[in-house]
């Protein structure tokens, strides 16, 4: 994501070279700021470059980099604000409705976050994430039906598709076709330069419903370092360990879990294995 930053605001601070030195130099300051992982200091740096030139016409490309930044604090809110902001004249609309859209999920503002998907997908008929992501929301409705009308038009788009594959991933997931989603997130992990966590985690998951413990330990140690504040990667893990007969830190993780949040319902019934 500092990369993300860094990029942008480097290719905006190049393209207003004949701006004023002070804009200019908060826009610098704010990319350090990004650099050293300061990203308190990093947003307040681009309000004070906009409120110097609050008619610059790069400030809706500065508005999305504040949003993102403001996500990233937990001030939700407010990063709404910015996306909604950023909106008008922005050279990367998609962008920014991609980051609003998910942001709203966060918030649970489920119904506004389709709304944006939504939008993308009439705009840019191509954007076969746009489709996964609506998917998604349909199959938090239960809307089976529509997801999948979503995930094959995606698959029809580009069944190359990264978001295309966990697509069909996910079907499987949901028939309980735990062997053909294994060989999906596998082929995903052999054919990429930098493999995403949540494909191992997700293959750990195929792992421990077809009984290969062991292999399901190997993918869960792969992304422990990433996993920290995730509760499904301590489901998964206590699962792993109940099957491996250590009740005692099997009712660990399971405990671990319900404190990050995960289902109380649920991880009470996994609990009780553990007596």
């Amino acid at each position: 994501m500092k990369i993300i930053f860094t990029v942008i605001l480097y290719f905006f601070a190049h393209a207003l070279s004949a701006q004023t030195l002070d804009y200019m130099g908060w826009v610098d300051r704010s990319a350090n700021h990004i650099e050293q992982n300061r990203l308190d200091s990093a947003a307040v740096a681009l309000q004070k470059a906009m409120a110097l030139e609050p008619a610059n016409d790069n400030n809706p490309v500065l508005l999305l980099n504040l949003g993102i930044l403001q996500r990233q604090l937990g001030l939700y809110d407010d990063a709404y604000i910015s996306f909604t902001a950023s909106m008008g004249n922005n050279p990367m609309p998609d962008v920014v409705l991609h980051n609003r859209a998910s942001l709203l999920c966060d918030m649970e503002r489920f119904d506004e976050a389709m709304e944006d998907y939504s939008t993308l997908i009439s705009d840019y008929p191509e954007d076969v994430e746009a489709y996964y992501r609506r998917g998604l929301l349909f199959l938090e409705k239960n809307e089976r039906a529509k997801a999948e009308e979503d995930f094959k038009a995606s698959d029809a788009i580009d069944p190359d598709n990264m978001y295309t594959k966990l697509s069909k991933a996910l079907l499987y997931k949901l028939d309980d076709n735990w062997e053909e989603a294994e060989k999906v997130y596998t082929g995903m992990i052999h054919s990429s330069s930098k493999v995403d966590p949540s494909f191992y985690l997700n293959r750990a998951e195929c792992y421990v419903n077809t009984d290969q413990i062991f292999r399901a330990s190997a993918d869960l140690r792969a992304v422990e370092g990433s996993q920290k504040d995730n509760p499904y990667f301590y489901i998964l893990r206590g699962r792993v360990r109940l099957a491996q007969f250590d009740k005692i830190a099997a009712r660990a993780d399971f405990r671990k879990a319900k404190e990050l949040g995960y289902d109380t319902e649920i991880v009470n019934g996994w609990l009780k294995k553990t007596e």
